[in-house]
């Protein structure tokens, strides 16, 4: 007797905690559903970009003899783009990889114009502007930073900004300026 109440117990637990995970999911299914056809943004056409094709994907290595790193800098397309009253462009994504002389990696760090924002009192000129070219600012003191300057620019107006960013060895932004 004991043993069938304790079955009955144990069946009717499962039943309804199988019950449950059905009821569950099937509105998950809705809403999942029902976001892919609301929130799908629609794709941009015939977007710019502000740099030659020849220019995307090429590795522009620095090399100080003062600092024990090499650092390989790589300007790729981003996949969002920026609207202006002319149209929209491509936003540009640099990708900075810092290797030890010995060729082990220290960081590789991917960078777009979003990081600026979080160093800047004014984000409005960044938002509005492309990311146009990041160089390497050779540093001749002993400090462990690697230096590259963010250049960026105003579709419309041909305006540029250049930020100096400075980045520590483990690939963290440190300031701005």
């Amino acid at each position: 007797m004991k043993h069938s109440r304790l079955l009955l117990l144990v069946t009717g637990l499962l039943a309804a905690c199988g019950g449950s995970e059905q009821k569950k999911d099937k509105p998950t299914e809705v809403i999942a559903s029902t976001a892919d056809s609301v929130g799908a943004a629609p794709k941009r056409q015939n977007c710019q970009s502000i740099i030659g094709a020849e220019r995307l994907g090429k590795a522009n290595e620095y090399q100080e003899s003062a600092k024990p790193l090499k650092v390989t800098i790589t300007l790729e397309q981003d996949t969002s783009a920026t609207q202006t009253t002319k149209g929209c462009y491509f936003n540009n994504m640099v990708t900075v990889l810092a290797n030890k002389k010995s060729g082990s990696r220290v960081f590789k760090r991917t960078l777009t114009k979003d990081d600026l924002v979080y160093f800047t009192k004014n984000d409005t000129p960044i938002e509005e502007a492309v990311l146009q070219n990041t160089l390497y600012k050779p540093t001749f003191n002993g400090q462990k930073y690697i230096t590259l300057t963010m250049r960026l620019m105003e579709p419309v107006s041909k305006k540029t900004s250049d930020y100096t960013v400075y980045m520590n060895y483990f690939g963290e932004i440190v300031k701005v300026r």
